[in-house]
C-alpha cells in the first residue's frame, strides 16, 4: 500500500482534476479520433448511466461504512458532485473512447487492481477508507463503470437491444428515485429519514411506488420488443407502439416518473418534490410535444394521427384502445381464462391444442404460452394490465436470460 501525505491545498487540486481531467481527455479524443454519431450517442449514454449509478453506488457505499469523503463544499448526500461527475466522465465516455474495441473488463481490471488497491486508503482527507472498502470498490466497477462501458459499445454497434434498455431503465430510475429528490432535499430542506414513519404508510408507498415502476419499465419493455429501438429518442423506435401499456396512455414513462415524485414526497413529507411532477408535466408539454410533432409525425404519418387522438397523454384510459383486432389461440380446458377474457377489447379467442399463441397484425412479435396468455389479459382494463405487464417483465426476462446462455449441445437434435 501506497502512503501519500498530500496537504490539504494538493487534496483540493486533485478534487478538481478529478473533474476536469476526464472532460479534457473526452474532448481530446473526440476531436482527434471523430468517432461516428452512433459511438458518441453511446458516449453521452454512459456518461448519463454514470452519473445516475455512480451516485446511487457511493451513497451506498458510505451509508454500509465503505468509505466516507471529506470537505463541505460541492457535497450531495455527503458525495463530492465533482467527483461523482468526473468518475462518471472517465470511467464512461472516457475510457470508451480511449479503448473502442477493448472488453470493459480488461479496461477496469488494472484499474481496480494497480490503482485503487495502492493508493485509495492513503487518499485522507479526499476519501477516508472503511472496512470492506476494496469490496466496496469493486461492487462500483461492476454495477456501475464496467455496464456504462457495455452501454456504449452495444450503442456505437447497435447490439443487445434489450440488455441497452435494462441499462437505461436502470440509468432513469436512479435519475427518479435517487438524484433528482437528493437535489430538493438539499436544496429545499428535508431528509431520506423514514424512521418516524408508520409500517403502514410504508407499505403503501411501497406498494403505490411498485404500481408506477411497473408503468415505467412495461412502457420501456414494450418499446424494445415490439418497437425495435429504445425510449430515448437519440436511439429510437423503428415502429409505433400502441399495445401493452401504450393502449391506456402516451406517455407512460412521464407519467411513471411524476407519480413516483408524488408518492415519494407524501412518504418524506416534501412539498417540493411533490411539486417535481409538475416538471414531468411541463416537459411533456414542450420537448415530448415537440418530439411528437417533429419526429413521430413524420415517421408515422398514418398511424400516429389516429393514436395520439384516442389514447390520451396523462389519464390512462380504463379500456384500451386497440385499432387491430389480436388473436389469442387457446387449448379448451383454459374455461377460466376464456371466462376472464370474455369481455376482452379487440381480442379473438380461437381454439386450438397446444401452447397458448398470441398474434396483433400491429405488432411485429408474437408470444407463446405464459406470455401469449399475459398479453391477453391487457386487452380488459387498465388494472389487469398491470398485472400482466408485471407477469411479462418477468417472464420475457427470464426468456431473453435464457437465450443468452449457451447451448448444451446434448440440446441440439
Amino acid at each position: 500500500m501506497i502512503s501519500l501525505s498530500l496537504p490539504e491545498p494538493f487534496m483540493l487540486a486533485l478534487r478538481w482534476g478529478l473533474l476536469l481531467g476526464p472532460i479534457a481527455l473526452v474532448l481530446v479524443i473526440v476531436r482527434l479520433r471523430n468517432p461516428s454519431q452512433r459511438a458518441r450517442i453511446g458516449g453521452l449514454f454512459a456518461f448519463l448511466y454514470g452519473v445516475s449509478m455512480v451516485f446511487v453506488t457511493h451513497s451506498l457505499a458510505i451509508w454500509l461504512g465503505w468509505w466516507t469523503y471529506g470537505w463541505e463544499s460541492l457535497m450531495l448526500n455527503g458525495l463530492p458532485a465533482d467527483i461523482v461527475i468526473g468518475g462518471a466522465v472517465l470511467f464512461g465516455p472516457g475510457l470508451y473512447f480511449a479503448f473502442p474495441d477493448t472488453r470493459p473488463i480488461m479496461i477496469c481490471l488494472p484499474i481496480v487492481i494497480g490503482l485503487h488497491a495502492t493508493i485509495f486508503s492513503s487518499l485522507e482527507p479526499l476519501v477516508s477508507a472503511g472496512p470492506y472498502w476494496f469490496a466496496g470498490v469493486v461492487f462500483v466497477f461492476v454495477t456501475a463503470h464496467i455496464p456504462a462501458i457495455y452501454l456504449a459499445q452495444w450503442t456505437a454497434e447497435d447490439r443487445f437491444l434489450p440488455l441497452r434498455c435494462i441499462l437505461l431503465a436502470i440509468m432513469t430510475g436512479g435519475m427518479i428515485f435517487a438524484i433528482l429528490p437528493s437535489l430538493i432535499l438539499h436544496a429545499m430542506g428535508g431528509s431520506w429519514d423514514l424512521s418516524d414513519r408508520s409500517v403502514l404508510s410504508l407499505t403503501l408507498t411501497a406498494v403505490l411506488l411498485c404500481g408506477t415502476i411497473v408503468i415505467g419499465l412495461s412502457a420501456n419493455q414494450m418499446l424494445c420488443i415490439q418497437g425495435a429501438g429504445t425510449p430515448i429518442p437519440l436511439d429510437p423506435t423503428q415502429r409505433l407502439v400502441r399495445t401493452g401499456v401504450y393502449a391506456y396512455v402516451s406517455n407512460p414513462m412521464q407519467l411513471s416518473a411524476a407519480l413516483a415524485w408524488v408518492f415519494l414526497g407524501t412518504i418524506l413529507g416534501n412539498i417540493w418534490i411533490i411539486l417535481a411532477a409538475l416538471m414531468a408535466w411541463v416537459f411533456v408539454q414542450g420537448m415530448v410535444r415537440w418530439h411528437h410533432r417533429h419526429d413521430l409525425l413524420k415517421r408515422f404519418p398514418e398511424g400516429w394521427p389516429e393514436y395520439k387522438a384516442n389514447v390520451p397523454e396523462w389519464m390512462p384510459r380504463w379500456q384500451p384502445w386497440l385499432p387491430d383486432t389480436a388473436v389469442l389461440v387457446l387449448a379448451p380446458r383454459h374455461r377460466r381464462l376464456r371466462a376472464l377474457l370474455s369481455h376482452a377489447t379487440a381480442l379473438e379467442i380461437r381454439t386450438g391444442e397446444g401452447r397458448a399463441r398470441y398474434d396483433s397484425p400491429a405488432e411485429i412479435r408474437g408470444f407463446d404460452g405464459a406470455a401469449a396468455c399475459l398479453m391477453a389479459l391487457t386487452h380488459i382494463n387498465f388494472a389487469w394490465m398491470l398485472v400482466a405487464q408485471t407477469g411479462l417483465l418477468l417472464v420475457l426476462g427470464v426468456q431473453y436470460f435464457r437465450s443468452l446462455l449457451p447451448k448444451r449441445a446434448g440440446a441440439v437434435a
